[in-house]
């Protein structure tokens, strides 16, 4: 009888908005997804919300100023402040190069003139 239901986009008031000046949230925007933002400041006269916005996976921060009405849903943001990325598996220890290890045209140029103490390299000792 009823169709699969369509997810509504609700309309954020600006009484709304205003609540959050000051204050770390999430929300989704069209062209940005996602985020977690520190709304700075919000211009009830025109609708546009400053804001600092930090998204996955670099959080690193970008300010935009967007309208109200680009803003789907919001919620307060309750993780670390500012937000930080998911942490990486440890590298492993650097080690130069070895011949035979592959590596390309200037691992092995620089093999073949010596500064990676290939063919090329004397002992001081020899002199």
């Amino acid at each position: 009888m009823y169709g699969p239901q369509q997810p509504s986009v609700q309309f954020l008031p600006p009484t709304v908005v205003s609540q959050y000046v000051g204050q770390w949230v999430t929300t989704s925007i069209p062209t940005y997804g996602e985020v977690t933002a520190y709304i700075t400041d919000f211009n009830r006269r025109t609708g546009m919300v400053s804001m600092f916005i930090y998204r996955a996976p670099s959080y690193q921060p970008q300010f935009i100023q967007v309208h109200n009405s680009d803003l789907i849903g919001i919620a307060p943001y309750y993780g670390p402040i500012p937000p930080r990325p998911t942490p990486r598996p440890p590298r492993p220890p650097w080690q130069p190069w070895q011949p035979g290890q592959g590596g390309g045209f200037w691992p092995w140029i620089f093999y073949q003139t010596g500064v990676f103490g290939g063919q090329q390299q004397r002992d001081w000792n020899e002199y």
